[in-house]
Order: C-alpha cells, then structure tokens, then sequence
C-alpha cells in the first residue's frame, strides 16, 4: 500500500474510531441488544414502549431509558402516530456502522495476514508478483488485498480496446469460449526477477478471460517459476482453472495450488488477506525447497481449494 492510500486509511481511522467506541458502548448491554433484536424482525413497524417493555419484561422506564440510549447513537428512530410513538431500526446509520466496521476488520486481518507472511517466510527468499486482469474490479480488489498484505508487486493487465457492459457478454463471452487472446498492456510482463507467480482472472462462460489467455502468452524468463492461480466467478469456475494451468505449463511454469473464489468469498472485505492464507497453507514455496533438493516433479501434490 503506498503512503498516500496509507495516509488516508489512518485519517479515516482517526474519524471513525471515536465513534465506532460509542456505537459498541451502546451495543454493550444485553437488554440494548434485545432491543435491537425486537425492532428488527418486527414486520409491524408498531413496536411502542409498552410493547417491548411487556417482551423483555423490564418496566416502561427502563425501555424509555435503553431507547434513548440507542437513539443518541442514530441507532433506532421514533415517529409519533397521534397519541403512539413507535421505533424502528435505523437503516442508513446501520449500514454506515458496517462499512466501518468492516473498514476496521480488513485493517486489522491485513495486519495479521503481514504477520503471517513473515512467519511463514523466515529462512526463504521470496520475490512475488500477483498478475491479474479485472472487468468489474472484483479481482482488482482480491489482487490489492494481496499485494496489501504481503507487500509484493503487482501487474494489472488491460485489454487495448475496453470491454463495454454490452460486448463483455456478446463479444467477451464468445472470445473466451474460443481460448483467444485479447491485446494488451502490457505487451510484455517480465517475471525473470520473480520465484513465486499469483496469476488472477475472472471466470467467463467457465473459461479464463481472453486477456489472461494473452497475459500468459505476454510471459518473460517464466521458464521453471512457480505459481499460484486463482479464479473469482459468481458460483461454478468451470474449466478455467485446469485449462489456465496447462497454459502455463506449456510456458514451463509449475502450478503449486489452483483457488476459486466465488461471489460469497470476494464480498469478504478481507478477500486477498484470506486468499493469501490458503496460498500459504497450500504452500507452494515448497516448490522452491523441492528445486534446491532436487525432487522429482512427480512428488509435487497439485491442491484445489
């Protein structure tokens, strides 16, 4: 991550913080949470005082007193009908609470997939590039998170002529069925300087993109290098992962662990700090060690995730 998005995780963090303390704090109570509970899977919108009081079976008072707690916070929201006032959950503020939540959690699981990679790689000289081409930025996304966690560098690859929401399903779809090759940029990705390749496409119509077709023909010094390769698709990633190996292995490049993320796992706001977990529990730096023993290939265990 470089020092300016770093500048504006830490700014934000600095916003947030205070608040989130007194959205937990007024969450820290049973009863609250109760509360919570009960206007949410009201389906009447008609929840008063009385009501939730003779639910919980506390006095009037003392709902009075939680609901205030809860309103202070944005939390719940009141309308008065004549003579009722009845409380409902806030959405907007629930909605807002989560993305800062989830703000704070990628934050702290990319700290902790840093330190993973560390302890993982201690007696080992790894120099890692993570390859990938994104239409809807679902990839980008998990390829960032990676190069977040881990600090290696990064390739995207681009098509010359953009795909549009109307050709990426009409012409995209049929190229991708074909096995063609988009052009791209770069024309040419060298990865000589590289021991440990992550190579990311999104699945279309079962296949790998045409631009990762190219990406893997673009190749330079990849001749005996490792990798790893992952798919992000809405369920099922068809034949892309085999068809995107043999690929790459037609290139001389070994194919340690082959991973499908599908739309469950790419919504994880900390998607690339859990894909980087499986890499490293597939460990396919064994690879390296295997090189340097002088193991047969053979002994290599392919692992799909």
């Amino acid at each position: 991550m470089d020092s300016d998005k770093k500048y504006e995780v830490c700014n934000e963090f600095s916003e947030i913080v205070p608040e989130m303390a007194r959205v937990f704090k007024s969450l820290g109570d049973l009863t609250r949470l109760q509360i919570i509970y009960l206007l949410a899977t009201d389906t009447t919108g008609k929840l008063g005082v009385s009501d939730l009081a003779a639910r919980l079976g506390i006095s009037q008072p003392a709902v009075s007193q939680h609901l205030k707690t809860l309103k202070n916070e944005g939390l719940v929201e009141s309308r008065r009908e004549g003579f009722y006032i009845y409380y409902t959950i806030n959405r907007d503020r629930m909605v807002e609470f989560r993305e800062h939540f989830e703000l704070m959690y990628a934050s702290i699981m990319e700290k902790c997939s840093r330190e993973l990679v560390r302890k993982s790689t201690l007696d080992r000289d790894i120099r890692a590039c993570v390859i990938f081409y994104s239409y809807s930025g679902i990839t980008r996304g998990v390829a960032e998170g990676i190069r977040n966690a881990s600090g290696c560098d990064l390739v995207e690859v681009t098509t010359k002529k953009p795909y549009t929401s109307f050709s990426v399903y009409t012409t995209g779809v049929l190229r991708s069925r074909k096995m063609a090759c988009d052009p791209i940029m770069p024309a040419e990705i060298d990865v000589s300087g590289y021991n440990l390749l992550i190579i990311g496409t999104p699945v279309w119509a079962g296949m790998p993109a045409p631009a990762i077709n190219a990406a893997v023909r673009a190749l330079k010094g990849c001749e005996g290098k490792i990798a790893v390769i992952f798919t992000t698709c809405s369920n099922y990633p068809g034949e892309a992962l085999p068809i995107l190996s043999k690929a790459l292995s037609e290139r001389g490049v070994r194919v340690m662990a082959e991973i499908s993320l599908n739309a469950g796992d790419t919504k994880n706001p900390d998607a690339g700090g859990e894909l980087l977990r499986q890499i490293i529990g597939a460990d396919p730096l064994r690879g390296l060690d295997e090189g340097r023993t002088g193991l047969e290939q053979q002994n290599v265990r392919d692992v799909k995730l």
